[in-house]
């Protein structure tokens, strides 16, 4: 009796020990994918959305200096040519 009492346990155990480890490869399965999407998700939005904001940013302060540059030789051209003027 003693002995069918161990083998029931033990067969228990082995079914317990099924259960836990197809449950426990389910959750892995599950946040795999979840960590996957994430990733995913991060990759397109950095892609699409942030890095055609910072070229945009970029741009525009380029575009500013470009500006800035200009006007600043525009004044000594012209300031040049009064000097050759007089």
């Amino acid at each position: 009796m003693m002995e069918e009492n161990n083998i029931l346990t033990n067969e228990e155990v082995l079914e317990t020990t099924e259960e836990v480890a197809v449950c426990g490869s389910k959750k892995i399965a599950k946040m795999a994918i979840g960590i996957g999407a994430s990733v995913l998700v991060s990759i397109i939005t950095y892609k699409y959305v942030i890095k055609p904001i910072v070229n945009k940013i970029k741009a525009k302060k380029e575009l500013n200096n470009a500006q800035i540059v200009n006007s600043d030789c525009v004044k000594e051209n012209g300031d040049e040519s009064k000097d050759y003027l007089l």
